[in-house]
């Protein structure tokens, strides 16, 4: 039998089991006693959904209830909608086509878990679904369900979930649900992303007739994070898992990396040190000195631990002042982002910000206006995470009211204190051995200019999972991670954002094919006017000397460390 014939009919058969599922609802319906009320018109196999029973899911483990089933035929994404969801198709490592504008039809599925779990299912039309379930991984401090992220996903054939990390709450970065409350951090941490593909593959299966072949996570930061969290506690859940940007060290991101750049770009009582306006300068002078580093001029820096840029070399002389030019306090703001975190004793604790990462300071460390910010969306990212975490979500209490992390907090002193929550939210183990005999495969995704956390966070990490599993070429077996020149947090940059690492994953657990190179793309207003080759660490793009620098086919692999 033909693999396509294979294909039509597993379909045909989907769409039988699916028709009987709801001819049996039906037949139910009917044997109801004439005096009994009459039972709701059950429309359709999704709006069935309604009645299942997910109260007893794992032994009784999971207890579930969809609250809601409902078609969606001939819809449009607006052109807001469509740039979000192709945003966040990139934020995935799934990027769409420019042109997408059109839903597929679908079963669109609302429910919870408990305790206050809540997710978001889309089911493609039997006919487009690839027979697969994707996990989108809330990311931030969750709270929320995006529905760009699971149209993403729907988009490209798969069965989308994406739930909201068991608590709601403002994206990104609020911890006030976390106050007291040790069930909903345990949710957040590690359990959402457990029961959730529990939950989904019992209705995935009710509504098609059978079980998804194969079973995925993606996502970006937490979401990323989300995918090497899963694969150590639970190995068996996922096929393969995709990470982009993660927080690997959550713990060190939020109490250590957060507060660090705070302490950096503002003084104690709040007021900014720096204006943003200072940042394009700065980028280029850095562009200047670390661009050609690589051996070819391209705007891009492709390791910036090569790069030695001093940022007194733009300092403004002695009285004078301007936009081109950093003063002297300046000048140590930018030092103080670029520096690596140290203890007290002088060990290592957390890379520093990276260079080239520079255009996306503003908004993360900088406040984007150069005032100073008093509350709310006008915080900078790493004051809202710095502060929060420690108040609600870093200790097993919350702080009480007008405690403050930059007075009432030390890391030497603390940092026992940390460890029981800390134990919760880190991906301490780096032995990944049941997820890789469970045949599990892993793609890890860092871009180079990334602002939030830096590339050089998951090469730390990775290097530990090295060690700690025979090395790097016994790790490639199952785990490759890409470094993505100019690619900052999740999306955006001045480099290589565009990609598919998910069908590359699929493919690798599929076939056994495992990705030897990447071919990343970067735009400029949706054009692609470059490409390149992305090889896995620690492997490097290396320009063979002639030939156009867009062009992937002028690159070959090289290994730096021969």
């Amino acid at each position: 039998m033909t693999k396509k014939l294979q294909m039509n009919t597993h379909k045909l058969k989907r769409r039988l089991t699916a028709v009987s599922f709801l001819a049996s609802l039906l037949l139910i319906m009917l044997a109801v006693p004439l005096q009994a009320s009459p039972p709701p018109a059950v429309e359709d196999p999704c709006s069935a959904l309604r009645i299942l029973d997910l109260s007893e899911l794992d032994g009784g483990q999971v207890r579930a209830k969809v609250m809601s089933g409902s078609m969606i035929h001939n819809q449009e994404m607006t052109d807001a909608e469509a740039w979000q969801t192709k945003r966040r198709s990139r934020a995935m490592a799934a990027v769409l086509p420019e042109d997408v504008k059109a839903i597929p039809d679908h079963c669109l599925v609302a429910g919870y878990i408990n305790p206050q779990i809540n997710f978001e299912l889309r089911l493609p039309a039997i006919e487009d679904w690839n027979g697969k379930f994707l996990l989108v991984a809330c990311d931030g401090w969750c709270g929320k369900i995006s529905t760009d992220a699971t149209l993403a996903g729907l988009m490209h054939g798969y069965a989308t979930m994406m739930n909201n990390g068991g608590h709601w709450g403002e994206h990104p970065f609020d911890g006030t649900w976390a106050a007291d409350n040790i069930q909903a951090r345990r949710d957040f941490a590690y359990r959402a992303n457990h029961v959730a593909p529990i939950t989904a593959k019992a209705i995935i299966g009710t509504y098609y007739g059978v079980q998804p072949t194969r079973s995925y996570m993606t996502g970006c930061s937490k979401g990323g994070q989300a995918g090497a969290m899963t694969a150590s506690r639970y190995p068996t859940d996922f096929d393969g898992v995709l990470m982009r940007g993660p927080t690997i060290d959550y713990t060190s991101v939020n109490v250590l990396r957060c507060t660090s750049l705070e302490k950096a770009a503002f003084t104690p009582d709040g007021k900014p040190r720096m204006n943003a306006a200072k940042v394009p300068a700065l980028q280029r002078a850095v562009m200047d000195a670390c661009d050609e580093l690589d051996g070819v001029k391209d705007n891009l820096i492709s390791d910036p631990r090569k790069c030695d840029f001093d940022p007194v070399t733009i300092q403004c002389g002695k009285g004078s002042v301007g936009p081109v030019c950093l003063t002297e306090e300046e000048v140590d703001v930018v030092k103080n982002i670029y520096a690596p975190i140290y203890s007290e004793t002088g060990e290592f604790l957390y890379p520093g910000s990276a260079y080239g990462s520079e255009s996306a300071w503003p908004g993360w460390t900088l406040p984007v206006t150069g005032e100073s910010p008093i509350h709310g969306d006008k915080l900078t990212y790493s004051q809202q995470c710095g502060g929060d975490y420690l108040r609600f979500m870093a200790f097993p209490e919350s702080k009480e009211p007008g405690w403050h992390w930059r007075t009432d907090f030390n890391w030497e002193r603390d940092k026992e204190l940390l460890k029981d929550i800390g134990d919760m939210w880190d991906v301490n183990d780096p032995d990944f051995s049941a997820f890789r005999d469970a045949g599990g495969k892993m793609i890890i995704i860092h871009g180079w200019a990334d602002s939030a956390i830096p590339a050089e966070a998951s090469i730390v990490w990775y290097d530990k999972v090295s060690n700690a599993m025979g090395g790097r070429d016994a790790v490639a077996d199952f785990a490759r991670m890409f470094l993505m020149p100019g690619a900052d947090h999740c999306d955006g940059g001045v480099g290589f954002e565009s990609f598919d690492a998910l069908k590359l994953l699929d493919d690798w657990v599929e076939n056994g094919k495992a990705p030897d190179a990447m071919i990343a793309q970067q735009k400029v207003d949706g054009e692609v006017v470059r490409e390149r080759p992305v090889y896995p660490y620690p492997l490097e793009a290396k320009y063979k000397g002639e030939g156009s620098i867009d062009v992937p086919q002028n690159f070959e692999s090289h290994d730096p460390r021969k």
